[in-house]
């Protein structure tokens, strides 16, 4: 059965967990302990507590499932599963003891939910997503099945004893994106035969919107969401001049691309995928590089938007959805990454995801870390893809990664740290020199060895560096 639940993911068993999915889960569990012991928050907290279990519980699982089985190997197996139980315990009874049941408890639910996606998603989804991808899923899922809980019932200080504090965009949007994931679900998980695809989804679509998505949100902001919304896009004069810059940006980039695959076509030149996806994430530096630094709430907001978006309109390209399922396919084949090998199309997904996962948990403080997708994913890796596709010839041992792609990619992401120094746009210490220097070596590493999808495993790669400075 192990066999069998581990050939659902993407790669082969001898890449699933490797040291670089280790140091990128290292990352992701210590940037919780990170921002909580700078901003002494009490979900941080929660939710680095929670993260540590989780992987702690996969460490071992990850063991079990891909390396190779001696009676040796068993009793080793047994005495770390055995210290990990009691390490999961104590943290629990620890939480007991802070005399907050309620927060133990949600964190108790919010491992059982990682844990049944972990096992649920691969069975569902198969060669969608690699190991370390589906844990990342997991703990992110779960995480903000914490964070929304929390919100919720900290409105009721029998329940909750600790001060969960948070914004009203906040809550909209995780009531928005829990709208988007559980209408995603119910078309993973069949229907009655008799109802067509197409009735299913709209009738998820309206009945969630309107007995989850409305009530809840209403709760929070004590209005009507939509006049809420209209209201704090006037709020600040510059948010509509924002809006229509990023509209025309997206529509002139669309125009530039629908005019280079014409080109391509009329001199029967073969386009390649590679630099079309880079025209998005050049959009996507525009877009998140001038929302960071005028308007990161709005930038919140829309990101949000967006990823439920593409939930919405994978579902209906999967289950080819009227009027757009067709369209929705013919469109997204060009872009389609050589690791999607699943049902789900997800680099996309995950693009939008790495570069809103920094914006989502630093605060304005933290610029730089803000911007961590962005100097990863649209400058690191976008240089590294093109002129490594350009004029690569050196290889990194066991890799198709070029020694002169990742040169490109760390030059790339030097340089443009610097420009954002020299323009005193981000402050500058020696300090942070090291540990931008640090960041950028350790991810163009990660970038150059890592089997799984860029998109999201380097922002959370870089952000703990940056987010140090």
């Amino acid at each position: 059965m192990s066999n069998q639940f581990s050939s659902n993911f993407r790669g082969c068993n001898r890449n699933q967990f490797d040291i670089q999915s280790l140091f990128v889960l290292i990352c992701f569990v210590s940037t919780w302990l990170i921002i909580y012991l700078k901003t002494d928050d009490e979900l941080s907290k929660a939710i680095f507590i929670q993260n540590s279990l989780i992987a702690t519980w996969t460490v071992v699982y990850s063991i079990r499932i891909f390396f190779p089985h001696s009676p040796k190997y068993n009793l080793s197996l047994i005495i770390l599963r055995c210290t990990v139980t009691i390490l999961n315990g104590s943290a629990m009874l620890m939480m007991i003891f802070y005399e907050d049941f309620g927060l133990c408890l949600f964190l108790v639910l919010s491992l059982l939910l990682s844990k049944s996606i972990f096992i649920a998603g691969p069975t569902l989804c198969p060669k969608t997503c690699s190991f370390i991808e589906w844990l990342l899923i997991s703990m992110g899922c779960s995480g903000f099945f914490l964070s929304i809980n929390l919100h919720w019932w900290s409105c009721f200080d029998e329940i909750i004893n600790r001060p969960i504090l948070t914004h009203d965009y906040v809550v909209i949007c995780e009531c928005l994106l829990l709208f988007g994931l559980i209408v995603s679900i119910l078309q993973i998980v069949p229907w009655s035969t008799t109802i067509k695809p197409t009735t299913q989804f709209y009738i998820s679509l309206i009945t969630i919107f309107s007995i989850v998505f409305l009530p809840q949100a209403y709760f929070f902001v004590n209005e009507n969401p939509f006049l809420w919304l209209f209201n704090y896009i006037l709020e600040k004069p510059h948010r509509l001049y924002l809006l229509s810059f990023w509209l025309i940006v997206s529509i002139m980039s669309l125009l530039i691309i629908s005019l280079h695959l014409r080109i391509t076509e009329n001199l029967n030149i073969k386009h390649e995928q590679t630099i079309i996806r880079k025209y998005f994430h050049f959009l996507a530096i525009i877009v998140y590089t001038s929302g960071i630094l005028f308007d990161t709430h709005l930038l919140t907001m829309c990101s949000v938007a967006f990823i439920v978006l593409l939930l919405l309109l994978e579902c209906m390209k999967i289950k080819n959805i009227a009027p757009l399922g067709d369209i929705i396919r013919n469109a997204w084949s060009m872009y389609q990454n050589e690791k999607d090998t699943g049902q789900i199309m997800v680099s996309h997904l995950f693009l939008i995801i790495g570069l809103s996962y920094p914006v989502w948990i630093a605060d304005d403080s933290k610029r730089l870390a803000q911007l961590s997708g962005v100097i990863s994913v649209g400058i690191g890796d976008s240089a590294a893809s093109i002129i490594g596709s350009k004029i690569g010839i050196r290889k990194w041992p066991g890799t198709k990664r070029t020694l002169e792609g990742s040169l490109a990619g760390l030059i790339a992401q030097f340089g443009f740290i610097a420009s954002l120094w020299y323009l005193d746009i981000i402050p500058y210490s020696q300090c942070d020199l090291l540990f931008v220097s640090l960041g950028l070596l350790f991810t163009t590493q990660i970038e150059a060895y890592s089997h799984d999808i860029d998109n999201l495993t380097l922002p959370i790669s870089l952000f703990p560096f940056l987010y140090t400075c």
